[in-house]
């Protein structure tokens, strides 16, 4: 036929096209931040046969060549009861011939308390030292101009750090160790740690602002996420991320089960009650693109009731208490009518299993519901798409409205979640009253503007209660868990879809039974306890009292109370002097700044927030602890860069997070191929 040759020669120079602009794709993904070059005497050819595996040469606009700093981490664990010591090591390794600053923005856990910092140069090892962050910021700036090897690491988030590295030579490897500690999460029976491995990629809202020119975020700042350029790192789906992990879990009892929810691990039993874990690397799974979770249980009658643990440093005294209240007598199923208003995102960043997931978890949601409870669905992405303008009963013609505007979400736009919460809490009813009003939030909580979403709940809370749904390989666990502080609810992290029906159902457990509320920890008349988190949050179904306290002595005894449905439930504890252990009063004052946190916030005048700052800055620096008002500088005295060697800065890029789903460079290029397939097929055909 006579239109085969054109068909053919179109699908040709398409499909070129389009392998072009996926070329084009992939290259704006991986180097969204290019560095900014200083003029340097030194030559900047760098030959690729040289380069080491884990490092990228791309081009810059003068044409000349610079290369992606490899970076390998190390994570060491030591599991022993409830607290988790880690030391995290970051190798920086500069394969170019220009003396270097590295940069890396990297996530943490959101409770990890950081306290110490330490560079290894060659043979020598510094301690790094806790400092206000300005004070820091000036020591790290002046060490970095008279060419010493130095380090800083500085607070973005509770979850969000930056390890800056100065002068780092021609070939050379520097390593920074930083050390954090964090409590173990007991949540229906199971014992859990989790250890966050890239930052996605952040929405910023707002009008752009004022930027530093040197800046290596891939965002500008904005008049609503003012250090937007300091929590937007690049990412690249190219990169070589790898990460090592090895754990020594000392569980306290014999352990029934561990497993790692989204690695493959490898366990070698050292004696009785200790496991010695480490990532199995043969099977690939060891780039850092995704949260690592580590999970064990007791067997059923081991158990534990009842942990306690105290600490003396000083003329101080520490308690750190976990109790779980019998289930039977607290948390009986309850047939209070219930008002359920879920608030899920469909925006661009949930795209492919993040979606299916989230669809997945409403749907089981909306078919549990009762005839007598109400509920309404609040879509959002870039605007917000109510499902009925005010909730409505859940009666089967409505759950199945429900079901269809579930399955129908599609991922794309901005991530806006704030006019939806806001609608949320503007249609609350009068006759809600006669309702527990139940705020679901499904999310990756990719945002940057964390704090203006914090004032609005907190603003609007009320009596409703706000329980939050991480999804996705790497949520913004920041988000997440301070939403459900603020909402009295809890948050659960949903990491792969086969988790969706047991970690839902769980969560219906929490929703559909009544909480103990009003949660006391009494000490005898003559003990003076401050309690970090200033109260105790409601607790439901599952959940485990968790209480640290800082007193002027150890009590023999206390006991518990709270309200439930049947009742005012009571606990008498005996205190044995046998529980001492260490790293209580790190725990304790990481808390004790969270809760002031909270209160800086809520201060609208700068004379209150000054002085809140100035008590989070006395106990971060009296804790040796990083903070958002304080930092980790390490410091070389010896000069090791030429003074006439100028210094280039450059951006450490994130591994992407991990998805299910094709990118759009990835879509282009299997379109390509067809095209090119298709073109090969016509023409044959007519030679035929």
């Amino acid at each position: 036929m006579s239109y085969i040759k054109p068909i053919g020669a179109v699908a040709t120079l398409v499909a070129l096209a389009s392998l072009t602009y996926s070329h084009f794709i992939q290259a704006d993904i991986s180097f969204a931040q290019k560095p900014v070059r200083a003029p340097v005497s030194s030559p900047t050819l760098n030959p690729i046969n040289e380069v080491e595996f884990g490092s990228i040469i791309y081009t810059l606009g003068d044409k000349s060549k610079f290369t992606q700093m490899a970076l390998d981490t190390e994570v060491q664990m030591d599991v022993t009861g409830t607290i988790n010591r880690v030391k995290l090591e970051q190798s920086f390794t500069n394969p170019s011939n220009d003396w270097v600053e590295g940069v890396y923005v990297f996530p943490l856990p959101t409770d990890s308390a950081v306290d110490h910092l330490t560079m290894y140069v060659g043979n020598k090892t510094i301690e790094g030292q806790i400092k206000e962050r300005k004070e820091a910021k000036k020591i790290y700036d002046k060490a970095k101009k008279a060419g010493k090897k130095a380090s800083l690491v500085e607070q973005q988030r509770p979850n969000i750090f930056t390890t800056k590295v100065a002068n780092i030579g021609p070939g050379e490897t520097i390593k920074i160790a930083i050390e954090y500690q964090q409590a173990v999460k007991l949540d229906h029976d199971k014992f859990s740690i989790r250890f966050p491995m890239t930052i996605g990629e952040r929405y910023i809202p707002g009008k752009p602002i004022s930027t530093p020119k040197n800046t290596l975020g891939t965002a500008r700042n904005t008049h609503r996420v003012k250090d937007a350029s300091k929590i937007t790192p690049s990412i690249s789906s190219n990169v070589h991320r790898p990460v090592s992990i090895a754990i020594n879990l000392k569980a306290g009892f014999n352990t029934s089960s561990i497993n790692a929810s989204y690695h493959d691990i490898n366990i070698i039993n050292i004696d009785k009650l200790t496991k010695h874990i480490t990532l199995d690397n043969t099977k690939g799974n060891n780039q850092a693109d995704r949260d690592f979770e580590l999970a064990w249980q007791a067997n059923n009658s081991l158990t534990p009731e009842l942990a306690l643990f105290t600490q003396q440093k000083g003329n101080d005294h520490y308690l750190m208490l976990m109790a779980t209240p019998p289930a039977d007598k607290v948390f009986k199923q309850s047939n209070t009518p219930r008002e359920l208003i879920f608030v899920i995102d469909s925006s661009g960043s949930m795209l492919g299993s993040s979606m299916l997931q989230a669809s997945k978890a409403l749907v089981q949601a909306i078919n549990r519901l009762n005839p007598t409870d109400r509920f309404n669905i609040i879509d959002f992405d870039s605007g917000f798409d109510p499902l009925f303008d005010s909730a409505m009963p859940a009666i089967n013609m409505n759950k199945k409205h429900g079901v269809r505007f579930a399955n129908a979400l599609s991922a794309d736009g901005g991530t806006e979640p704030l006019e939806a919460i806001k609608y949320a809490f503007d249609s609350r009813e009068s006759s809600a009253d006669n309702y527990l009003r139940q705020i679901i939030f499904l999310t990756d909580g990719q945002v940057g503007n964390e704090d203006e979403i914090f004032r609005v709940v907190r603003q609007n809370i009320d009596e409703d209660r706000l329980f939050t749904i991480g999804i996705g390989s790497a949520p913004n666990s920041h988000l997440m868990t301070t939403l459900s502080e603020y909402g009295k609810g809890t948050y659960t992290f949903i990491g792969n879809i086969d988790e969706v029906e047991t970690k839902m159902l769980e969560l219906f457990d929490k929703l559909e039974s009544p909480a103990m509320t009003n949660i006391n920890i009494n000490f005898p008349m003559d003990i003076n306890a401050e309690q970090a988190l200033g109260s105790i949050s409601d607790l439901y179904k599952g959940e485990v009292i968790t209480a640290v306290y800082k007193l002027n002595a150890i009590p023999s005894k206390l006991s518990i109370s709270g309200d439930t449905a049947n009742g005012v439930f009571t606990k008498d504890i005996d205190i044995s002097a046998n529980n001492n252990t260490t790293g209580i009063d790190v725990l304790w004052a990481r808390r004790k700044i969270e809760q002031m946190m909270h209160q800086y916030r809520a201060q609208n005048r700068r004379i209150d927030r000054d002085k809140v700052q100035a008590d989070i800055t006395n106990i971060a620096l009296e804790h040796h602890l990083v903070s958002k008002f304080t930092s980790l500088v390490a410091v070389d005295i010896t000069p090791s860069k030429p003074s006439n060697q100028a210094t280039t800065t450059q951006v450490v890029a994130n591994k992407v997070k991990a998805a299910k789903t094709a990118t759009n460079a990835q879509l282009w290029m299997m379109l390509g191929l067809a095209l090119i397939l298709l073109s090969v097929v016509t023409r044959s055909r007519k030679t035929s």
